[in-house]
Parts: C-alpha cells; sequence; structure tokens
C-alpha cells in the first residue's frame, strides 16, 4: 500500500548508516561547505519515477526514489583530492548495501550513479562527487475502503431481446451494442432498470 511516509523513513534511515562514515553529515544541508568543514557528505531527496505493473484491478507501481549523495573533499593535490573521494565512496558503498534496515526498507537498488569532479583554489584542491542512489519500492493504490456506498442504478440491455432494425441514441452501454441489422443483442435500449438506495 502507498506510505506517504515510506521516502522519509528511508532517508532517515540512510542519514543514520550514512552517519557511521567519517565526514561531517547534512540533510538537506548548505550546498556550499567551506574547505575548513570538509569532508563533508550532503544527503537530499531527488525524486522519483513511478511504473506501472500492468492493468490487475488496482493501481499498483514500482516507485524508484533517488536519493542525492554530494561528497566533498578537500587536499594538497589532485590525485591527493580523488582519492579521498575514492575511499569516501567506498565506505559509502559499504555502509548503504550492508545496511540490514535500509534493505528492509527497500525492494531493490536498480542503480547507484557516480560523477566526480576536482577542481583547484590556490594551493587546494576540493574534490566533489555527485552520487545519486536509487531505491525502489512496491506502492499500491486501493480505493478508499471507509467509503459508504449510497446508491447503485442498474440497467439491463439484454442479449437474448433485441430490436434487429433501429439504433438508438445514447444506448446505455455502447461498446457493447450490435450495429443494425442485429440478429442478436444488446441493441442499445434499456429492457430493464433497478435503483437501490442505501441509507
Amino acid at each position: 500500500m502507498s506510505d506517504p511516509t515510506a521516502r522519509a523513513d528511508f532517508r532517515a534511515a540512510l542519514l543514520s548508516v550514512l552517519g557511521t562514515v567519517s565526514a561531517h553529515l547534512y540533510s538537506p544541508g548548505d550546498w556550499n561547505v567551506t574547505a575548513a568543514k570538509l569532508p563533508a557528505i550532503k544527503v537530499r531527496y531527488g525524486g522519483e519515477e513511478k511504473q506501472s505493473l500492468g492493468d490487475n484491478g488496482q493501481t499498483a507501481f514500482n516507485t524508484t526514489s533517488i536519493f542525492e549523495i554530494r561528497v566533498e573533499v578537500s587536499a594538497v593535490s589532485g590525485p591527493a583530492a580523488l582519492l579521498a573521494l575514492e575511499g569516501l565512496q567506498a565506505d559509502i558503498e559499504a555502509a548503504i548495501f550492508k545496511s540490514v534496515p535500509l534493505r528492509k526498507l527497500a525492494q531493490d537498488f536498480p542503480f547507484m550513479r557516480t560523477q566526480t569532479d576536482v577542481s583547484s583554489d590556490g594551493e587546494t584542491h576540493i574534490g566533489g562527487m555527485l552520487i545519486s542512489l536509487g531505491v525502489q519500492m512496491y506502492e499500491t493504490f486501493y480505493p478508499d475502503v471507509n467509503a459508504q456506498l449510497a446508491e447503485i442504478d442498474l440497467t439491463a440491455d439484454l442479449v437474448n431481446v433485441f430490436d434487429p432494425t433501429t439504433t438508438y441514441p445514447d444506448p446505455p452501454f455502447p461498446d457493447a451494442v450490435t450495429p443494425a441489422p442485429r440478429t442478436e443483442g444488446p441493441d442499445g435500449r434499456a429492457e430493464g432498470f433497478v435503483k437501490a438506495t442505501f441509507s
């Protein structure tokens, strides 16, 4: 069933898991962090995609939520910054994929994408890595079971009672009407009608 708190619950669990990695953790946090506060890990919810499971009598999806994890480090050289990023990436992956609480909340992790960049600011090199984590959850939307049935209208356009030649305007079941000339119904006219009202 769809749970509006599922993403928030997963983000809270993700933050708890990432808190074990040796870096300052922010969520959603300021995306601009000074070099003195690095290394830093910043987490925010990036969006989602719903993929229908087909018409099986209910509305059901595999929903993939995307969590963005931004990693930033500072180092004395470009290679050192890249090495620090790769070390944090390995720690983050191990923390996420070995976490039993996260695996209980997710149906699957269909992807993890990374983008890395290193830039220099004088003698300091800043390395950045954006990790996009796909988290798949099953969702289904049932009708409101608390809704009360107030009225039923039942209209009968029978197969064995038919008019062979007439075309009726605005038939009750237009997709079921056999075109004239016909040898069987439904013919587009109502042979019976029942209305039931519930108090």
